[in-house]
């Protein structure tokens, strides 16, 4: 039975096309070159769902997109913007000085953007993503399940990756271009030849997921005062006049 047949049943395989620009999110830190590194990173991270849904010829709307790339924020936090991005400056810059402080951060994040892929993906599969209301409701439950993460089998990986990256913006380049580099294909094999030791943990991640977009599903539907019979309902409606139509 494969993934489509049952879409509780996430995929746990590694495939490039969904996993790529995770890869790369991650790894932008490690460029030394303040801001350009974040610059990097502010691309592929927002690249991610796009490439995701495009792997399984689909294609998200702007709002889906946002709703993915972007946490809940108070009004009162873009005020502070310049604010954070100085001091965000100053940490780079420092931990370009104390590389093995840099090293550790993409460790973090390079493991944090391929636990990201991977329910972006498993969203795409269980149809979370088809409706905007949903899909606002899905990303919630994504970021806080990503929050509620302690310890992963995936960090251990992702230092092996991490202390193998010597050259990410060479590396980026020239997969821009579709050129072989040698450094990448080896990061690829050892990836590849590593996913399948995760298939476990990823059920139970996706089991996490699951439970807290559903909690957090009845959570507003109680609030609207609904109950989950008259929300079940609403959409067999709305089937039947999409049918009737």
């Amino acid at each position: 039975m494969t993934t489509k047949d049952n879409p509780s049943s996430p995929s746990t395989q590694f495939d490039w096309a969904i996993y790529a620009d995770a890869t790369f999110a991650g790894l932008a830190i490690l460029i030394p070159i303040p801001l350009v590194d974040l610059f990097f990173e502010w691309i592929f991270r927002r690249r991610i769902p796009q490439a995701i849904a495009k792997r399984s010829g689909r294609r998200l709307s702007r709002d889906i997109i946002f709703f993915l790339n972007n946490r809940p924020r108070r009004w009162w936090g873009c005020l502070l913007w310049p604010l954070t991005l100085t001091l965000l400056f100053l940490k780079r810059l420092f931990r370009t000085i104390f590389y093995f402080l840099t090293v550790k951060e993409a460790s973090d994040n390079l493991s944090y953007y391929w636990h990201k892929a991977f329910l972006i993906n498993y969203m795409l599969q269980r149809g979370d993503l088809d409706d905007e209301r949903v899909a606002r409701l899905a990303a919630a439950a994504m970021f806080q399940t990503l929050d509620e993460l302690t310890t992963s089998p995936l960090l251990k990986l992702a230092q092996e990756i991490t202390a193998g990256a010597n050259h990410v913006l060479r590396m980026v380049w020239r997969w821009r271009r579709r050129q072989d580099d040698p450094e990448l294909a080896r990061a690829r094999a050892r990836i590849t030849e590593t996913w399948h030791s995760y298939a476990q943990y990823f059920q139970i991640l996706a089991a996490r997921y699951v439970e807290t977009f559903e909690r957090m599903q009845a959570e507003a539907m109680g609030q609207a005062g609904l109950s989950p019979s008259q929300t079940l309902a609403a959409k067999l409606r709305q089937s039947k006049r999409n049918v009737t139509d």
